[in-house]
């Protein structure tokens, strides 16, 4: 039997499309001075600034630091949050020829500022928000679909990566997933608010809020998680539907049954922000290196173990999956 840790140098061959919402994840950093005259805030001297991958690009950074290779597609703006966030992404070794720009609307950004001194741990003031949720123009859907017509013989699966901002159309959803069970590929869903409409794919990961927003009902019981699982699989006609549970670990519901793990290093956790991609990525590699769906949920809770240990939003890699692994079958 295959040891867990056997499929981690597999992941350096898996093609990866992620297709989805881009979002720039920006960071203003300051240093407290003193209380403003004009109103009882905060002044902070400018200490530092940067632009990290978010949404859809953090799973795809997810993917890149397990050593998958990566194709985007998706949609910036004609703007600075735009290039740097590109600039970032190509640098990371990611293909960002399938990143549309569209200068009617920004790229999606959520910027925080935080506050703290040169030796203190910064801390979360405010978030900012500049999101545009209607749908993309026929015209840059078009362009998104030629792009992933192009590309869809060269991959091995495909992340989508759902929040909200407009990139799903309709036609999008419907056409990416047909031309991917057309050519045999992987497809991973991971949808904040609209998963009931992503049919006939291979698996979806929502979590515990996610999963009762979509069945309609509460999962505060060991069978209610059971029948909410099997319920998403039927409805999405899913091959596989892992409901991600927090302090209470996996579950997954596959053709190879209904099999749960607990949550892996729950006591250690500082952060979840970002979980969710982690889990997405690490699952796709996995499925994609042929791993089975149990061994795939196993990988992808290690993987979300580690990073539930780091501060924001963070990666694994896979020498860090290797040590905390181990021997595992």
């Amino acid at each position: 039997m295959a040891r867990l840790v056997d499929y981690l140098p597999l992941f350096s061959q898996q093609k990866i499309l992620v297709i989805g919402d881009m979002i720039a994840d920006e960071f203003i950093i300051g240093q407290p001075e003193r209380l403003s005259r004009e109103a009882p805030v905060l002044i902070l001297q400018h200490t530092g600034h940067k632009i990290l991958p978010g949404g859809g690009t953090n799973a795809a950074n997810n993917v890149a630091a397990l050593g998958g290779q990566v194709y985007l597609a998706g949609v910036i703006g004609d703007d600075r949050v735009g290039e740097e966030l590109v600039d970032y992404l190509d640098k990371a070794g990611m293909k960002t020829e399938g990143l549309i720009i569209d200068s009617s609307r920004p790229t999606s950004v959520k910027t925080r500022i935080l506050a703290g001194g040169g030796q203190t741990v910064k801390q979360q003031m405010v978030r900012v928000d500049k999101l545009k949720t209607d749908n993309i123009s026929k015209e840059i859907e078009e362009k998104l679909l030629t792009y992933i017509e192009e590309i869809i013989s060269e991959i091995d699966a495909i992340i989508l990566s759902d929040y909200g901002n407009g990139v799903f159309t309709d036609r999008v959803k419907e056409r990416v997933i047909n031309l991917a069970n057309q050519n045999n590929k992987i497809t991973a869903v991971d949808s904040r608010y609209d998963l009931n409409t992503f049919k006939n794919i291979t698996i979806a990961t929502p979590n515990k809020e996610e999963t009762e927003k979509a069945v309609g009902f509460p999962l505060d019981s060991t069978e209610n998680i059971r029948k909410a699982g099997l319920k998403l699989k039927e409805e999405l006609n899913s091959d596989a539907m892992l409901v991600t549970l927090g302090g209470q670990g996996m579950q997954i519901f596959s053709e190879e049954g209904i099999s749960h793990v607990p949550a892996s290093n729950y006591t250690e956790v500082f952060d979840v922000t970002g979980a969710g991609d982690t889990v997405i990525a690490t699952l796709t590699l996995s499925l994609a290196s042929k791993a089975k769906m149990v061994e795939a949920m196993k990988l992808s809770n290690y993987a979300a173990g580690i990073v539930v240990k780091k501060s924001g939003v963070a990666t694994v890699n896979r020498e860090e999956l290797t040590e905390v692994i181990g021997d595992t079958v």
